[in-house]
């Protein structure tokens, strides 16, 4: 084969490959173009109400804020609001025991919130349990899992399972028993990362400490290190631009220490990072509009942080006597 048969070919596939990365690019400009980015107009969070975890709705127009619900003997455990904002599902609880031989929770209960009316309403009394899981595994299906010690045989473990549609139906109620010495502790599945954009332009891997972000089309990789880090969140902003993630320290501390954690804010057309939040206290974040909205801080010193995702700067931050979360008080 000659030098010049083997130039020709090596320019023919760089102008197949820079032709491929065009067309790569411009898809992503077209994407960016159309992208239709909410209004953000309110927001709904669990605040430190007389002394108690409750409910509250945040009105981002008028920068107020209210209490929705709260009650004198119930503590808000968790918030969870679906994917679409239209519906939400918190659940309470009466006290929890410190004794591991007694249940953690007692007396609890699951409401639902139309969010549309905010109407408020319960739909259940909990099972008394050692852990409660709960979740969304799509905007129609909401999951409570509550694992509990067999009231005959202290060695098993009852698992109770139940699937609510967002207008508050009982869909499924399923009850597993795990024998502690052959089966081991129950282990539920929760969602999987979002791990491929909406537009499928996107999909990210992580390996050996490294976020691997693939662009459709495109063979060169997009690659962000952080060192002894786990991805643990990841969303897609609505302008089709940024991907956030959500990463902690992999490694394993007391209870008693702040685990290290980063809000990493990656520029899809850029193909870099352009904000890292350095911080132990981001437990969580959400995407509304064009503002990324996560906890800060432990606690009664806790509070939520509205961030421009535009300017990239720090739009408000909402902040009550007590503490406050987007999910629950955060803490340690």
């Amino acid at each position: 084969m000659s030098k010049v048969f083997i130039t020709i070919l090596i320019l023919f596939l760089s102008s197949c490959t820079d032709k491929n990365d065009k067309l790569a690019n411009d898809s992503l400009e077209q994407e960016i173009s159309k992208a239709k980015v909410t209004e953000f107009k309110e927001l709904y969070f669990v605040g430190i109400y007389s002394g108690l975890p409750s409910i509250y709705k945040y009105d981002f127009i008028k920068d107020k804020l209210r209490v929705l619900w709260s009650h004198k003997s119930e503590r808000v455990l968790d918030l969870l609001v679906s994917e679409d904002r239209q519906t939400a599902y918190f659940i309470t609880k009466w006290k929890q025991r410190l004794k591991s031989s007694k249940p953690a929770i007692e007396r609890g209960r699951l409401y639902r919130i139309d969010l549309n009316t905010d109407k408020v309403e319960p739909i259940t009394r909990l099972e008394e349990g050692l852990q409660i899981i709960a979740f969304w595994t799509d905007n129609d299906r909401f999951t409570i899992v509550i694992n509990s010690v067999d009231k005959t045989i202290a060695s098993y473990i009852n698992k109770n399972t139940q699937v609510y549609n967002r207008f508050g139906k009982l869909l499924s109620d399923n009850n597993e028993i795990f024998d502690l010495t052959k089966d081991g502790y129950p282990v539920t599945k929760l969602s999987a990362l979002e791990n491929t954009s909406p537009n499928k332009l996107f999909k990210i891997d992580e390996k050996n400490d490294t976020i691997i972000i693939h662009q459709s089309d495109i063979k060169n990789e997009m690659k962000v290190e952080f060192q002894k880090k786990e991805i643990k969140q990841i969303d897609w902003a609505e302008n089709n631009k940024q991907v956030i993630f959500l990463l902690m320290d992999k490694s394993e501390l007391s209870s008693k220490e702040k685990i290290s954690t980063s809000l990493v804010i990656f520029d899809l057309q850029k193909k870099t990072v352009v904000k890292v939040f350095e911080s132990a206290g981001y437990k969580r974040f959400v995407l509304i509009g064009d503002l990324l909205i996560f906890d800060n801080d432990f606690g009664r010193d806790s509070f939520i942080e509205l961030f421009n995702l535009s300017s990239l700067s720090e739009k408000r931050k909402i902040k009550i006597s007590g503490g406050c979360g987007l999910k629950n008080i955060p803490s340690i």
